[in-house]
């Protein structure tokens, strides 16, 4: 830092004292002291600054989760307390401590006259029993003085990695099916059979033959009937495989 000790110590020796104190005072670093500079002030000091701005206690403070969601909720008090009692107000310190809301009023869900509900998404984060009472006593904090919080539907869905083991197996099979091998036939109903009978004749008569020109030998004449039959069988084509089948 320039050294800006007055003249009129810095050439006198006899006030070297007084000198050398204001330059020790020049020394010091007075950021601390700028309590007001919320992102550059100590932590040390936050608490101290919630509760000058109203904003400790069940006004948000108990659910902050690090020291940049208060130096937010610090920076955002005068706001919430200019429009508290408003929807916006509720959604602004949901905001404000990354809680992923939605405010409802009566007559957008057809509900009771002066009531409101508020949907809250806790996936991946949670909610203990001490924080859950927290945050009613903080809405009921924000609300308006005549509304009533007529439901707070919390939402939770927990994502973790968990190992898998997982296994392939490739297998193969080659089935041969072969007609069924019969050892006997059977059929069901009445068995028809068919004959054919053809009868042919030849008949070969003969001339008389004389036995001698002349004589007195006894006349003989003959007749000769060959016969020949030919029968033929052809048998049905018969369905020799059962119905069952």
């Amino acid at each position: 830092m320039t050294d800006i000790t007055p003249n009129v110590l810095a050439g006198d020796t006899r006030l070297s004292l007084p000198a050398e104190l204001s330059r020790r005072l020049q020394r010091i670093d007075l950021a601390p002291f700028l309590v007001y500079l919320v992102d550059q002030v100590e932590a040390d000091f936050l608490p101290l600054l919630a509760e000058q701005l109203h904003v400790a206690g069940d006004e948000g403070w108990q659910l902050a989760a690090g020291d940049a969601q208060r130096r937010d909720l610090i920076k955002q008090a005068i706001a919430l307390h200019r429009y508290k009692g408003t929807r916006w107000a509720l959604r602004q310190v949901l905001a404000t401590l990354d809680l992923d809301g939605r405010v409802s009023e009566w007559f957008e869900y057809q509900g009771r006259p002066f009531h409101f509900k508020v949907d809250l998404d806790l996936s991946g984060r949670g909610l203990g029993e001490a924080a859950y009472q927290a945050l009613r006593q903080m809405l009921d904090q924000y609300r308006n003085a005549r509304s009533r919080l007529e439901s707070l539907d919390l939402r939770v869905e927990l994502h973790e990695r968990l190992p898998a083991v997982a296994a392939v197996s490739a297998g193969g099979e080659v089935a041969s099916v072969y007609p069924r091998a019969l050892r006997g036939l059977a059929r069901q109903g009445p068995l028809r059979l068919a004959a054919a009978h053809g009868v042919a004749e030849t008949a070969s008569i003969l001339p008389w033959r004389r036995e001698r020109l002349d004589g007195q030998a006894p006349l003989r004449w003959g007749m000769a009937l060959p016969c020949r039959e030919a029968v033929t069988l052809y048998p049905r084509a018969f369905d020799f495989f059962p119905k069952s089948l």
